[in-house]
């Protein structure tokens, strides 16, 4: 126990990662080099399996170092005094796992940093999943999850809680029972509390409130479930999605794009009434198989879905901050990107609690990259069945000649110029616009609300050029945020991005 304790704390050291302070309740992450690492934990419902899909077409931009399945307040699986409940199991793991390795010869040919289909089946296990909120019992789920926040990597570890967080926090009170009687307890609590961040869509179970909160109260928890309506089984009641987005939410596009076609992995993703049984669920949330669900304003849902709509992704955002997109949200939990904005949430006794939940102000969450999110997943299910790297679109690479980190005075005006590189060789058009909600200037108002948006004039071929002048009355240290995006007029047209960060001075 000693020598990994010491190895752990010489790393972090050497590393310059422990500042020794009290820990400050903002939003900024930890700086770090290379792909992000990313544990993943769901509780098997079906929005649970579509965000597994999704991840796992992802898991060529991250680190994935865990797959774990858990309860929740909604599904388990019972023990001899208590019967299970909307529980479907743990086989359909292996079999989405068994999907992607009939997929796993295609996407190398697009991206050969896809995980293997036996290094994801080491990390592919099961936790505490017998009643909501256990957490007695050490598994396999919570023995791997403490082992990745110990490992001796100076990268923060990102936790999916797709479920309930009882695996978690089993692991955290193993770690407690080990190493809280050692003379390096404080500086492994403090290490640990600023580099693993929770994110979740609620709390599905009591265990975040009860132990975490309570005895690691300075580990970050990032409550998306405000933030990410507009990707939950409610997506067609948010206003602010745009005509594009509800397009590509709705059946005529799921069903060319996401639905059919798209090979075995993709074929276990369920939308509204594709005939998808699954074996345990209630019937009244069969909604790939139950025809009755179909068209019925009076669900739960609150709208009449038709026949392959978009279902649910509700925790996919929990994760979304490790898609290296360009957007940066995963450097600031307050810059906003694809996964949403985030504020320190305030408690009446000003206890150290460090839980996140959405930004108030003038905040749509994740409905305004909805169709961004969406093109870029289509481009990866076409990678599913295109053999052959020319049959299938990617992403172009965007860049702004400047750089992202600039300084200016008030009053300056800035000329930045967008570079692309498409690997098909597609156009790309620009798109530059200022986004007041990552800034730490304080815009001028119109009326009460709204901020008025400090004026990007674009120019040159294909927008490549765009004139940014810093407000007059910005005072120094003040933050704006500009970003770029290319939009690749290939495929399903995905979007990159780059987001400039000017610096008043």
């Amino acid at each position: 126990m000693k020598r990994i304790l010491s190895a752990l704390l010489c790393i972090l050291l050497v590393g310059g990662l422990i500042s020794g302070s009290a820990f400050a309740s903002d939003t900024a992450l930890p700086y770090f080099e290379g792909k992000p690492r990313l544990l993943v934990t769901q509780d098997g419902e079906v929005d649970d399996m579509n965000s597994l899909i999704h991840t796992l077409l992802y898991s060529n931009e991250f680190d994935l170092e865990g797959i774990v399945q858990t309860s929740s307040s909604l599904h388990w699986s019972g023990d001899e005094n208590t019967e299970s409940y909307r529980w479907m199991g743990t086989e359909w793991m292996d079999e989405f796992l068994d999907a992607y390795a009939e997929i796993y010869p295609n996407l190398i040919v697009h991206d050969p940093d896809y995980p293997s289909p036996e290094s994801l089946r080491e990390i592919t296990v099961v936790g505490n999943i017998k009643l909501a909120s256990e957490m007695t019992e050490i598994t396999e789920g919570s023995e791997l999850i403490k082992a990745r926040i110990l490992a001796e990597d100076h990268r923060p570890l990102f936790i999916e809680v797709g479920g309930g967080a009882n695996t978690v926090a089993r692991a955290l009170l193993s770690i407690a029972e080990e190493y809280q009687d050692t003379d390096e307890w404080n500086t492994l609590y403090q290490h640990l509390c600023d580099h693993v961040i929770l994110i979740a869509w609620g709390m599905q179970d009591t265990c975040y409130k009860d132990y975490i909160q309570v005895n690691w109260p300075e580990m970050r928890m990032v409550d998306v479930s405000a933030s990410t309506l507009a990707y939950g089984y409610r997506w067609a009641n948010v206003e602010e999605l745009s005509a594009e987005s509800v397009e590509k939410m709705s059946s005529a596009w799921m069903e060319e794009h996401l639905e059919k076609n798209h090979g075995a992995l993709m074929n276990k993703y369920v939308t509204w009434g594709d005939g998808t049984y699954l074996i345990g669920e209630d019937d009244p949330d069969q909604y790939g198989a139950n025809e009755a669900l179909l068209g019925d304003e009076t669900l739960w849902v609150g709208h009449a879905y038709e026949r392959y709509d978009f279902l649910s992704e509700g925790d996919s955002p929990a994760w979304f901050i490790a898609i290296p997109n360009g957007l940066r949200s995963i450097e600031d939990l307050a810059y906003g990107g694809w996964n949403g904005r985030y504020a320190l949430k305030k408690n009446k006794n000003n206890e150290p609690y460090r839980l996140f939940q959405a930004a108030k102000g003038n905040e749509r969450g994740i409905a305004a990259w909805i169709a961004a999110i969406q093109s870029d997943f289509a481009m990866r299910a076409d990678w599913c069945v295109a053999s052959a790297y020319e049959d299938a679109n990617h992403l172009p690479e965007v860049t702004v000649a400047e750089g992202i980190d600039l300084t200016a005075a008030a009053g300056e005006t800035l000329t930045l110029h967008a570079l692309a590189a498409d690997p098909d060789g597609d156009e790309v058009t620009f798109l530059w616009y200022h986004y007041p909600l990552g800034d730490t200037y304080e815009e001028k108002k119109d009326g009460d609300k709204n901020p008025i948006p400090v004026e990007v004039v674009v120019s040159g071929e294909n927008g490549d050029t765009a004139e940014f002048t810093v407000p007059a009355d910005a005072k120094q240290g003040d933050t704006l945020h500009v970003i770029l995006e290319g939009i690749d007029a290939g495929g399903t047209n995905p979007r990159a991005y780059q987001r400039v960060i000017i610096t008043v001075t």
